[in-house]
C-alpha cells in the first residue's frame, strides 16, 4: 500500500455546507462544480479560486461538468436539471455561457464531449415514459436522438477513445448501450446491449475493446466490445461482484481511465466512511491475461475527508497529486507521504 497525505486543503470560498461534485482540468487550471451550482476555476497550486460565475449555472442544479480537452484552457461544457447544456469559454470569462444545447427540458443527468468529431451528447431523466439520449455538433445543430433504448434515467454516457462513431450509454434500468451514430434508424444503430442486472452508476470504455459497468450497489463487472463480425461469439463477462466485500470499503466514488486504447486500465476509487480513507485499486490485466481488481499497488488517501462521502476525484499524473472534493465542504490535494 502507498499512503498519501493531503499538502493541501481549501474551502474555496464556497458557503458552508455546500458540497463539490465534479473536479475536471483545464490546461493549468482545475474547474470544480458544487451544490451552490457555481463553476470555480482553481489554480491547483494552492487551490486558490481564480474566477468564478457569478450566477448559479444551472439553477435547478448541476449535474455535469466536462472539457473539451484537458490541455484546452478555455472550453468547459456543464448540464443541468434544467434541462440544458452549455459551453462556456473562459476567454469571455464566466459571467454567461457562450452557447446553450436545449432539447425539450427534461433534465439531464450525464454528459459526453467527442473532440475529434466536434460532438456533445446528454442524457436525461426519466420523464413520462421517455428517457432520450440527444447528441449535437458543438454548433448546436441537433445531429441524432435516441429516445427508447432505455426506459430509465440516462446516468452514464462516453464516446469510444479511437472509434468515433461509437457512443455509450448506462441507466438505471441495468442496461449499457452501445450506438454506432452512423446508423440512422435507433434500433439498426444499437451495436450492442449489456443488461449489467443493476442500476447502472458509472460505465464507460476501459480500453478501445473493453467496457466497464458499475452499479448504484457497487457491483463491478468487465465486458467485451461486440466485434462487428456477427460469428464471432461475445465472451462472458469477468463479474467481480460487490466491491464494498471484496475490498472492505463502505462506497465507490467511480472509475478513473488511463491510456484507453488497446493497452487502457481503470483505476477505482473507493471510500471508507469509519475510518475515513480513500483507496485507488487498479483494474488491469494481469500475467495470465484475466482482468484483475486491487493488488499491492493501492493507493491510501489517508484521513479522506473526516469520513464524509467523497463525491470527485481528479488524478494529475505529471505531479503525482490526487485532488478530491467532498461532502465536507472541502478540496484537497494528496501526495506520497514519502
Amino acid at each position: 500500500m502507498i499512503p498519501f497525505t493531503p499538502t493541501l486543503s481549501s474551502p474555496i470560498s464556497s458557503p458552508a455546507g455546500t458540497y463539490h461534485y465534479s473536479l475536471s482540468r483545464l490546461g493549468p487550471h482545475l474547474a470544480v462544480t458544487s451544490s451552490d451550482d457555481h463553476i470555480r476555476l482553481l489554480d491547483p497550486s494552492n487551490l486558490s479560486v481564480l474566477t468564478s460565475t457569478t450566477t448559479q449555472s444551472h439553477p435547478e442544479g448541476v449535474t455535469s461538468l466536462t472539457s473539451l480537452d484537458e490541455n484546452d484552457p478555455n472550453i468547459l461544457f456543464t448540464a443541468g436539471r434544467d434541462g440544458v447544456a452549455k459551453l462556456w469559454d473562459l476567454r469571455q470569462g464566466l459571467g454567461s455561457a457562450a452557447k446553450v444545447f436545449r432539447k425539450n427540458g427534461d433534465p439531464i443527468l450525464s454528459m459526453a464531449v467527442c473532440k475529434d468529431r466536434g460532438l456533445l451528447a446528454v442524457g436525461t431523466e426519466l420523464t413520462g415514459t421517455s428517457a432520450e439520449v440527444v447528441v449535437w455538433d458543438l454548433e448546436g445543430r441537433e445531429k441524432m436522438s435516441y429516445v427508447e433504448s432505455h426506459n430509465d434515467d440516462v446516468t452514464q454516457l462516453a464516446f469510444h477513445p479511437t472509434t468515433a462513431s461509437l457512443l455509450l450509454s448506462g441507466s438505471t434500468d441495468g442496461l449499457i448501450n452501445i450506438y454506432d451514430m452512423t446508423i440512422t434508424e435507433e434500433d439498426d444503430a444499437l451495436h450492442q446491449v449489456i443488461n449489467h442486472g443493476s442500476s447502472i452508476h458509472h460505465a464507460g470504455f476501459l480500453n478501445d475493446t473493453t467496457i466497464y459497468g458499475l452499479s448504484h450497489d457497487e457491483n463491478l463487472s468487465v465486458y467485451k466490445l461486440a466485434d462487428p463480425n456477427e460469428e464471432v461469439e461475445e465472451p462472458r463477462p469477468v463479474v467481480f461482484g460487490d466491491v464494498r466485500s471484496r475490498l472492505g470499503c463502505d462506497y465507490a466514488v467511480g472509475m478513473l481511465l488511463r491510456g484507453r486504447e488497446s493497452a487502457g486500465t481503470g483505476i477505482l476509487v473507493v471510500g471508507s466512511h469509519a475510518e475515513g480513507w480513500i483507496d485507488l485499486h487498479s483494474l488491469k490485466v494481469d500475467g495470465t491475461g484475466t482482468w484483475a481488481l486491487g493488488g499491492e499497488d493501492v493507493v491510501r488517501l489517508v484521513g479522506g475527508h473526516r469520513g464524509e462521502v467523497v463525491r470527485c476525484l481528479y488524478l494529475d499524473d505529471a505531479s503525482a497529486t490526487v485532488f478530491t472534493g467532498g461532502e465536507d465542504g472541502l478540496i484537497k490535494a494528496w501526495r506520497p507521504s514519502s
